[in-house]
């Protein structure tokens, strides 16, 4: 990995943190020493005004919500020591600590965090891997390697601790936002809030080019140590199961309940049947849809097709017939499965209902969902109850 990129992100980064905490001290020093003056000296009564409002909306903003524990179920070393034992080793590689736990997500995404636990005197990071099940259907033992290590990789940069520091100014900028959002026009004349949208600009694009030469100095760890083609592999596949899952799932589990009546007992399996099913045309076309689709300005991620370019592996062949598949690192893995299935089941046909309302929204049938910019996860909740009998609720 080069060395250039991460003194690059510690400046920049730097820089973003001293310009917000420096502002923030200073207006938290400054709207107190102008009300006291203005009511000393017998300033204008609407100055005293417009600094306290100031002074209680920066306080507001200070306030963000304690981050829980994150999503998933735990995945002991007695139910799948294989692949506790490949945490272990590929975090050797990579020159990280000890990873505390193995977190499983019912939909296609894998990433990395860290919490804090102890008690009131002491309290030691721990580091914890969440990965999605499907990815163990689908990936091979090296593909998985590569992808852990790609993570793993956002340790050693110190990716995620940075990451967390970031998360905290975005949620206090937001507080500001929505705050002086509802002010409606007369915000546009608030010097503050001109700053809070000048430096919000320039956080988002700075931010945006530090995650996303992240993710490249990260890939660059995962292929130079597991090969290009394993990992461009890894990521292809990656893609096209985050692209598919809902919507091959749903399909298999309108089936299921047309034919019986009820969801199928494991989702994750009626997933890999519907993937199977599909003509070798219609892979190839998921597969370029996944290499060629687009990514937002403000993604944390560089397009695929960019990232597959680097190592030279936009056409990516078909797996060696001797590489074993992930799934065989948990045992009992179709028993988790099946105990996951059920509250996968509720995201992916919340995720249907949702869409569907988005288009009638976009039709101009209904009106548009309030929380359109949310994540299925956070979106399912209220939907939920429009879910069909047959399903659980």
């Amino acid at each position: 990995m080069s060395t250039n990129g991460p003194r690059i992100h510690l400046v920049t980064f730097a820089i973003l943190e001293g310009a917000w905490y420096g502002s923030m001290a200073a207006m938290f020093a400054g709207l107190p020493v102008l009300v006291v003056a203005m009511l000393t000296m017998g300033g204008r009564l609407e100055y005293v005004i417009w600094a306290s409002a100031m002074m209680a909306v920066l306080l507001l903003s200070l306030r963000v919500r304690g981050r829980g524990e994150p999503p998933g179920r735990v995945l002991s070393r007695e139910e799948a020591p294989r692949l506790h034992d490949l945490v272990e080793e590929v975090r050797r590689v990579a020159g990280i600590g000890p990873v505390g736990e193995i977190r499983l997500l019912g939909h296609p995404n894998v990433g990395v965090t860290q919490v804090f636990r102890g008690g009131i005197l002491y309290t030691r990071p721990v580091k914890i891997l969440v990965l999605g099940l499907p990815y163990l259907r689908a990936l091979t033992v090296p593909e998985l390697e590569s992808i852990l290590l790609h993570e793993f990789g956002h340790f050693l940069g110190r990716d995620v601790h940075r990451g967390e520091r970031m998360a905290v100014i975005e949620a206090r900028l937001g507080n500001l936002r929505a705050a002086f959002d509802r002010t409606g026009p007369l915000r546009w004349g608030n010097p503050v809030y001109l700053w809070v949208r000048l430096y919000g600009w320039a956080f988002a694009v700075a931010t945006t080019s530090i995650r996303r030469r992240q993710e490249l100095q990260a890939d660059s760890l995962a292929a130079e140590t597991c090969g290009p083609l394993a990992y461009a592999r890894a990521l292809l596949k990656g893609a096209s199961l985050r692209r598919l899952f809902f919507r091959v799932s749903a399909r298999r589990i309108m089936a299921a309940a047309g034919e019986s009546g009820q969801p199928p007992r494991n989702v994750f399996l009626e997933f890999r049947r519907g993937i199977r099913a599909m003509s070798p045309d219609d892979r190839r076309r998921a597969l370029r849809e996944a290499r060629e689709a687009p990514e937002s300005p403000h993604s944390t991620h560089p397009p695929l097709a960019e990232r597959l370019e680097r190592f030279g592996r936009l056409h990516v062949p078909r797996r060696r017939a001797r590489e074993e598949r992930s799934a065989n690192l948990v045992p009992g893995l179709e028993a988790v499965e099946e105990e996951m299935s059920p509250a996968t089941v509720r995201l992916v046909l919340a995720s249907l209902v949702l869409k569907a309302r988005r288009r009638a929204a976009a039709s101009g049938a209904l009106p548009a969902p309030a929380a359109a910019g949310d994540t299925t996860a956070r979106a399912a909740a209220p939907v939920l109850p429009l879910l069909p009998a047959p399903f659980p609720a």
